[in-house]
């Protein structure tokens, strides 16, 4: 079974990211007016308070612009014509299906970074297509370059030779031509292990360690944080899950692992992934376990994740107060991709090279807190 209240979309959301696949798709030209509340509402099949509540959305965004007495308008560029479109291109995604959350801020964030460009952001979905039936799709809607969320070695090799620039992002691939921009895995894995240590011996992990980038890079900063502190796991301690998302397997584990004698169970938990961390904190809740008494436990989400998805979890947990937490900004991976493609376009030559976006590490605070300040 997969974990599912961390991919829980609202009403709002869920109106939020038609409209804003509408947007990117180019169904609504720059300046134009979308349609009144009351028609948006009954197309989107939700309220016209949920349709409000979404149109604020991409208005805080930067894509839309509220105009008194007349309605909400496409936000035109400010500056003369620079270009195409950058394309965010995720293979995960299936062709206008609507994307998870954290994809969704990925998008978004483009969007923001793009509105001074004068380059809208294209979003595709690459799930089950080949590489030449992308790059036809980009060359016909006038991409000028590509940020490819995907480790598909197929799309990386037919994207590093197409002449457009592309920047691998938030995925990696080896190729000698692409650059890559991804969050900073280890370092923050690392820091998380590093302050669970400074609290309790007992440190766990919980997730998958090979695969993809982030499994292995997350998994290996794990060990190094806990290795500085003198720490060596005890087996029993590495719970490896078969994905990221996998509620049933990391609730039998926090099952098993604290029914054993209190000298052997964990005093800290690693749950470097919002969905894990949203299935270990109902885990726990069953058990009768509360975070921040019991056991120690270190998330990672975006900031927004933080603020709206995170922090509200623990309103209602009986904790009150939200766990140490790893955070990072799609907007700062989304402005990294952005000059890196502007640099790579001006010298095709430029030696491929790594980025990572910076996470830090946000202590323990008051849920009512976290929700009204976020990160």
């Amino acid at each position: 079974m997969k974990a599912t209240l961390a991919g829980r979309q609202s009403r709002t959301d869920q109106a939020a990211v038609r409209l804003r696949s509408q947007l990117s798709q180019g169904r609504v030209e720059p300046g134009a007016f979308l349609p009144a509340e009351r028609e948006l509402s009954a197309r989107l099949g939700v309220s016209r308070v949920t349709a409000r509540r979404a149109l604020a959305q991409l208005v805080d965004e930067g894509l839309l612009e509220a105009v008194p007495h007349q309605g909400h308008r496409v936000r035109a560029s400010k500056h003369e014509d620079s270009g195409g479109a950058l394309a965010y291109v995720l293979a995960s995604a299936e062709s206008d299906a609507a994307w998870d959350f954290t994809h969704e801020q990925l998008l978004a964030a483009f969007h923001r970074v793009l509105l001074d460009e004068n380059r809208p952001a294209l979003a595709l979905g690459a799930k089950g297509r080949g590489a030449a039936e992308l790059l036809a799709e980009l060359k016909a809607r006038g991409a000028w370059g590509v940020a490819l969320d995907s480790s598909r070695a197929d799309l990386a090799e037919a994207f590093a030779v197409s002449g457009m620039p592309c920047v691998v992002v938030d995925a990696y691939v080896e190729h000698p031509a692409l650059d890559v921009v991804l969050q900073d895995n280890f370092n923050g894995a690392r820091q998380a292990a590093a302050w669970l240590a400074a609290r309790g011996p007992r440190v766990a992990w919980l997730g998958p360690r090979v695969g993809f980038a982030h499994y292995r890079e997350r998994y290996a900063g794990a060990l190094a944080g806990l290795a500085e502190a003198g720490i060596e796991p005890a087996p029993e301690n590495l719970a490896v899950l078969p994905s990221h998302d996998d509620a049933e397997a990391a609730a039998t584990w926090v099952r098993e692992a604290f029914a054993r004698p209190a000298n052997r169970r964990p005093t800290g938990l690693l749950c470097m992934w919002q969905a894990l961390g949203h299935a270990v904190l109902e885990a726990l809740r069953a058990c009768g376990i509360k975070p921040g008494r019991d056991v120690e436990l270190v998330g990672w989400a975006t900031e927004r994740e933080y603020r709206e998805r995170w922090a509200p979890a623990f309103l209602d947990s009986g904790a009150g107060t939200v766990p140490a937490t790893i955070v990072w900004r799609p907007e700062d991976l989304a402005r990294l991709t952005l000059s890196r493609l502007k640099a790579r376009a001006a010298d095709p030559r430029l030696p491929a090279c790594r980025i990572d976006v910076k996470t830090r590490l946000i202590e323990p605070r008051p849920a009512v807190r976290a929700v009204r300040d976020g990160a």
